[in-house]
């Protein structure tokens, strides 16, 4: 029992990761057109570009997640929910609660394959080319100082 918990938080947390990458995605279009193409220098969307540790992770993490999709590889929490599974034991009646069977249905949905990786690298190459064109401050000031 202690394995399908463990396996119910995993699908959670990548629920939320997921999510995170997505706001990260909307947050950045929301900025870019407010700054660049409305000429909005309102602090609420200019603030967004020194969000430096938000930006950096979800950088990261959709370059990390943009390789994975490239080399056809499966998210390690994918690979920890399905270990977790399977060590469950089949016996038990309790098939989970119905909030994580609806997470599950969204995390993993039946759809193909292309229709995850092209929106996966439009997104990576937009937040890459952002975090190039409109660096947060403190990035750019660590790279003036080493270059």
């Amino acid at each position: 029992m202690l394995y399908k918990i463990f396996a119910d938080l995993i699908v959670v947390i990548h629920f939320v990761w997921i999510l995170f990458m997505l706001l990260g995605f909307v947050l950045t279009i929301c900025s870019t057109w407010a700054v660049y193409i409305l000429r909005n220098t309102a602090d609420v969307w200019s603030a967004f570009f020194d969000r430096w540790i938000f930006r950096t992770v979800h950088l990261g993490g959709i370059i990390y997640v943009a390789v994975l999709t490239i080399l056809g590889e499966y998210c390690p929490l994918t690979i920890l929910e399905n270990e977790l599974k399977g060590r469950h034991s089949p016996e038990l009646t309790y098939r989970g609660s119905f909030v994580i069977h609806y997470i599950e249905k969204l995390v993993y949905p039946e759809a193909d394959f292309l229709i995850f990786v092209i929106p996966t690298m439009i997104i990576a190459a937009f937040s890459i080319v952002m975090f190039a064109v409109r660096p947060p401050a403190k990035i750019k000031q660590l790279i003036d100082r080493l270059f």
